[in-house]
C-alpha cells in the first residue's frame, strides 16, 4: 500500500511539473511554426536548463531585438524569461545565445559553458512540426554534422605509378583533395541557404526536401622521379580550385553546381621555350623527351555532379564539364599546340574528356581473407569518360580496387584511355598503378 501511495505521489508531482513545464517552455522557428514539443520533452528541457548559470556567459547589451535565425526557446529561468536561440547544426557547433528583455533593453549571453545541454539542445533543434521534419532537419543534422569542417573531396592517394607514354618509369604519384565550406556559420548565408531550399522543393514535384551548402574545394596532384631524373625532381601535374554550390537531397545524395579552374602550372607556351627546355636536358645528359612535362596547359570549366549511394553497397557518380575557350580564371585556354609534334589540327579537350560515369560497389567486412579481420575486400570502382564534343569517339577506362590491408587502405589502379596527364590529354596510354587511399569524412 505505501508503494502504491508513493508512486501515486510520484505521478501528481510529474503531472504539475509537466503542466508547469508546458506553461513555460515554448519552441518557434525562423518561420514563425511552431516546433511540437511532448509535455516529457518540455520536462527534460526545463530540468536540463535549470543547471545554465549566466555569470559563467559573456554578455553584451543589444539596442535591437535579436532575429530567430534557425529556433528559439523561451522557457521561464529563476524568475526571468529566457530566449534561447540554437543554430540548426547546433549539435556540432554548440552554437546557443541566450537573452532576456529588459525594458527596451535586451541583454545577450554567449560562450556559455553547454555540454551538459547537449541532449536539450538535441531535442530543440530536431523536433517536427505537424509530425513532419521542417527545414530539412534530419538532412541537416546529418549532413551538417559530417560536411561543415574541412572533408575529402576527391580521394587523397600516394601511389606508385606507371605510364605507358612516360620515358621514365615507375614514378611516384601524389593527390591531395580537400573541401571546406564557405561561411559555415554566417548567420546570412544560412538564411540564404534556407530560402534556396525552400525555393527548390517549391518548384521541383515531390516531397524531398534539400539543404545548399556553398563549398571552396582543391585538388593538386604531384609527381617525384625518384632514381630516374637527376635531383629527383617533383612535377606539379594538376591545380584544380572550384567553386560550387552543394545541393544535399539526403545524407547519401547530392547535386554540385559550380565554376572551376584546371591547369599544371607550368610555362612552356612557344616552340622556342620548348626547344630550350629540351637542350638544357640533353646539356645535363637526360632524355630531352622531359622537356614536354614543362608545357603549360589550362582550361577555365562550369560543371554539374550528381552522387547518390543507393545502398550501403551501390554507390553512382556522374559528372558533366563543359570547357571554356575564355574563363574568368585563365582566360584563353591552353591546349594542344600544333608545333609541339608537328600536327595539322587542333585536338580540343572537349573531344577526349568532359562527361564521366561511374559505379561503385561496397564489400561487406564478411568478405576477408580466411576469415581474418585483417585484410578484407573494400571496394571497387569502374569509372568511364567521353568527350562530350565527340561522344563515345575518346573512351577512357578506370579500375579501383581497394582493400583493406591490416587497417591500410592499400588500392590497385588502371587506367586505360585519354587524360592521364594534362600535357598528354589527347594520346591514348596505359597506366598502372599501386597504393593507398585515404578519405577524411
Amino acid at each position: 500500500m505505501q508503494n502504491i501511495k508513493a508512486l501515486v505521489f510520484a505521478l501528481a508531482c510529474f503531472s504539475a511539473a509537466c503542466a508547469l513545464a508546458q506553461d513555460s517552455v515554448q519552441l518557434i522557428d525562423d518561420s514563425g511554426q511552431k516546433p511540437q514539443l511532448s509535455d516529457l520533452d518540455r520536462l527534460y528541457i526545463a530540468t536540463r536548463l535549470e543547471q545554465l548559470d549566466l555569470a559563467q556567459c559573456q554578455t553584451r547589451i543589444l539596442n535591437t531585438r535579436p532575429r530567430v535565425v534557425y529556433r528559439q526557446l523561451t522557457l521561464r529561468h529563476k524568475d526571468q524569461d529566457l530566449f534561447i536561440n540554437v543554430t540548426d547544426d547546433v549539435m556540432r557547433t554548440r552554437n546557443m545565445v541566450i537573452y532576456t528583455e529588459s525594458g527596451d533593453e535586451w541583454r545577450e549571453y554567449y560562450a556559455c559553458s553547454q555540454d551538459t545541454l547537449l541532449p536539450a539542445l538535441a531535442i530543440i533543434a530536431t523536433a517536427k512540426v505537424n509530425g513532419q521534419e521542417i527545414g530539412s532537419n534530419d538532412i541537416r543534422q546529418k549532413v551538417l554534422s559530417r560536411h561543415t569542417q574541412l572533408s575529402s573531396h576527391e580521394p587523397t592517394k600516394l601511389m606508385v605509378r606507371t605510364d605507358s607514354n612516360n620515358p621514365s618509369h615507375p614514378y611516384m604519384d601524389f593527390t591531395l583533395s580537400l573541401k571546406h565550406p564557405l561561411f559555415a556559420n554566417w548567420d546570412m548565408l544560412e538564411h540564404l541557404q534556407a530560402k534556396g531550399a525552400d525555393v527548390l522543393e517549391a518548384l521541383i514535384p515531390g516531397d524531398q526536401e534539400y539543404l545548399v551548402q556553398p563549398y571552396l574545394a582543391f585538388t593538386g596532384r604531384f609527381s617525384q622521379y625518384i632514381g630516374t631524373r637527376q635531383s629527383s625532381p617533383v612535377m606539379e601535374r594538376r591545380f584544380n580550385p572550384s567553386l560550387f554550390y552543394r545541393i544535399w537531397t539526403s545524407d547519401d545524395a547530392w547535386f554540385d553546381l559550380g565554376l572551376a579552374h584546371e591547369s599544371n602550372g607550368q610555362r612552356i607556351n612557344t616552340p622556342e621555350a620548348l626547344a630550350r627546355e629540351q637542350q638544357d636536358y640533353l646539356t645535363r645528359g637526360e632524355d630531352p623527351a622531359f622537356a614536354r612535362d614543362a608545357l603549360s596547359r589550362g582550361w577555365d570549366y562550369t560543371f554539374v555532379d550528381w552522387q547518390r549511394s543507393w545502398n550501403s553497397q551501390w554507390q553512382t557518380h556522374v559528372q558533366v564539364r563543359h570547357y571554356l575557350s575564355d574563363g574568368p580564371l585563365q582566360g584563353k585556354s591552353e591546349e594542344y599546340n600544333v608545333w609541339e609534334d608537328g600536327g595539322t589540327q587542333a585536338r580540343p579537350r572537349s573531344a577526349y574528356d568532359g562527361v564521366s560515369v561511374s559505379l561503385q560497389y561496397n564489400f561487406n567486412r564478411s568478405r576477408c581473407f580466411l576469415g581474418t579481420a585483417f585484410v578484407c575486400f573494400n571496394k571497387l570502382d569502374v569509372k568511364q569518360e567521353t568527350g562530350y564534343s565527340n561522344l563515345f569517339q575518346h573512351n577512357t577506362t578506370t579500375v579501383e580496387f581497394t582493400t583493406n590491408f591490416f587497417g591500410l587502405p592499400v588500392q590497385l589502379w588502371s587506367r586505360n584511355g585519354y587524360a592521364s596527364d594534362l600535357v598528354d590529354y589527347y594520346r591514348y596510354t596505359k597506366s598502372w598503378g599501386l597504393g593507398i587511399e585515404l578519405k577524411t569524412p
